[in-house]
């Protein structure tokens, strides 16, 4: 079982990384902290247990919670091989939370105790409550290219710099759920996780900037452990988040 000091100690591998790459002559490092908002599209949910129960949750809905604790939080660190190179390569970690709505009503499809059932059901009539409560996490290394529409600190557009990437690496989920009356949860770790990112940095002065951005993220949590059976999702989620760089 994965613990927080797991993620602690992860943080700091990646930023040692990132920090053993910039003593190389010229190379520019970024850091970032943020924090945002995350919005999972509707997602079947599989229900796989002994006795004979295979049952598929169309179209469950999930909040995020992000203002919640723990929020919303993230962190990457870049190294680019010079301070005009437009190509970054580093590694992130980001979290995020999903409460599937067991409230809803959805159409229900499978065996159920090996009986055959296509109905519209109530979720929790089966799966009193199912969330990723302490993170859908993602441990991911990132490219990234950048372009610099102007003169670097010496123009408008020299204070701007967008940028789009892609992120591959794990999914660290914190799974929760009470199913038919057994409540279970751990850290498990699946994949793979993915991401596609776009954004720009406001840059205020040669070191400190704000950083605005768009992410698509995919999580292939395809056998989530709950006591006699597992759990499928695979969760499409639109990302907002916002935060602070640091350039040296």
């Amino acid at each position: 079982m994965l613990r927080r000091s797991s993620f602690l100690s992860l943080a700091l591998v990646l930023g040692s990384g990132v920090l053993t790459l910039a003593s190389l002559a010229r190379a520019e490092v970024e850091l970032s902290i943020f924090t945002g908002v995350a919005l999972s599209q509707d997602s079947d949910l599989d229900l796989h247990q002994t006795g004979g129960t295979d049952l598929t949750f169309h179209d469950v809905s999930f909040e995020g919670r992000d203002f919640e604790t723990p929020p919303y939080y993230g962190a990457r660190g870049l190294w680019f091989p010079s301070d005009d190179s437009h190509w970054g390569f580093g590694a992130e970690f980001f979290h995020m939370k999903m409460y599937a709505k067991t409230g809803d009503t959805v159409r229900v499809t499978g065996r159920r105790n090996g009986t055959s059932v296509d109905d519209n059901e109530r979720i929790s009539d089966t799966i009193e409550s199912f969330s990723l409560s302490h993170g859908l996490n993602y441990a991911l290394g990132d490219i990234v290219y950048r372009w610099m529409p102007g003169q670097r600190g010496q123009d408008f557009l020299g204070h701007l710099t967008p940028y789009a990437g892609f992120g591959l690496g794990v999914a660290i989920p914190h799974v929760e759920s009470n199913v038919n009356g057994t409540f279970h949860e751990e850290y498990q770790v699946h994949g793979p996780g993915v991401q596609a990112l776009t954004g720009v940095n406001v840059m205020l002065n040669e070191h400190w900037g704000l950083m605005f951005e768009y992410k698509f993220t995919y999580a292939n949590l395809d056998s989530l452990d709950i006591p006699d059976g597992s759990i499928e999702v695979t969760p499409l989620t639109h990302h907002l988040v916002t935060g602070i760089t640091f350039q040296f």
